[in-house]
């Protein structure tokens, strides 16, 4: 199997490849589908695997940090762009499509969620997480920004984007807790980017900043609502009513009863 993988790649990517580029594009397959044979595909493929993805998964997927760090006994010395070329001709042979994407799109949506920060939201919350599926969110926006990206100029995209994050982050503001729902889903996003577009996004900074609540000003007299100011006047009133109508005698305890039924009937 992987011998004919190989020999795909290789007759696919021959007319291809830059005579100037020091890639070595065989060593770089091999890398990937060495680490894909043994760690389950289907992970990939999975639309919540933001929010289901386990600590020894996480091993796993820091495997393939050695083929794109180039962390290898043999460098591969490919570029950041070759590296994603590659990954996009393996993606099309495993997943039997082609332009199928890249399983990197998937590999960095995860960085976060495999980060001790991501896994720390994960352990505390992810039965709210998956409740609310925001690991299928997140692969949909990941995906309509994908497809929207290229729309815009170099110089546009960078506002475009940060633009759409901010809007996830406001619409998932409180959700699982504070704003861990927003933090994940964000923060999979900007590194999917990052990692898939880098060339594009070279002078971009993507924030996934979550918005300050406005602090309540201790000094400031708060203002009574209308309805509270209307309900004071009204006992008030009822009161004063009741002290019009108290007698000097000792009937005082039933006629004011008798007050008090007559306010609690015509209210």
């Amino acid at each position: 199997m992987k011998l004919f993988l190989f020999s795909l790649l290789i007759i696919g990517k021959a007319y291809t490849q830059d005579e100037v580029s020091q890639c070595n594009y065989v060593g770089l397959v091999k890398c990937f589908i060495n680490i894909l044979d043994e760690w389950a595909w289907t992970l990939y493929e999975l639309k919540e695997n933001v929010v289901t993805i386990t600590s020894d998964q996480c091993d796993h997927l820091k495997e393939l940090d050695k083929c794109i760090k180039d962390d290898l006994p043999v460098a591969h010395q490919c570029s950041h762009n070759e590296i994603v070329q590659v990954s996009n001709t393996v993606s099309d042979l495993l997943t039997h499509r082609k332009d199928s994407g890249s399983f990197l799109r998937s590999y960095y949506l995860l960085t976060y969620a495999c980060s001790s920060e991501g896994q720390e939201i994960l352990s505390k919350h992810r039965d709210c997480l998956k409740s609310e599926k925001i690991g299928e969110m997140t692969l949909s926006a990941g995906t309509y920004l994908s497809e929207k990206f290229f729309e815009h100029s170099d110089d546009e995209v960078c506002s475009k984007v940060n633009g759409k994050l901010q809007e996830y982050i406001t619409a998932l503001g409180g959700l699982c807790s504070k704003h861990e729902a927003a933090q994940l889903m964000c923060q999979s996003l900007k590194n999917m980017f990052t990692g898939l577009h880098a060339d594009k996004l070279e002078s971009c900074k993507l924030d996934c900043k979550i918005p300050e609540e406005p602090k309540k000003d201790e000094n400031k007299e708060e203002v009574p609502l209308e309805s509270d100011l209307n309900l004071e006047t009204n006992l008030e009133q009822q009161q004063s009513e009741q002290d019009a109508l108290k007698p000097a005698d000792s009937s005082t305890t039933c006629l004011s009863l008798f007050s008090i039924c007559l306010m609690v009937f015509w209210r």
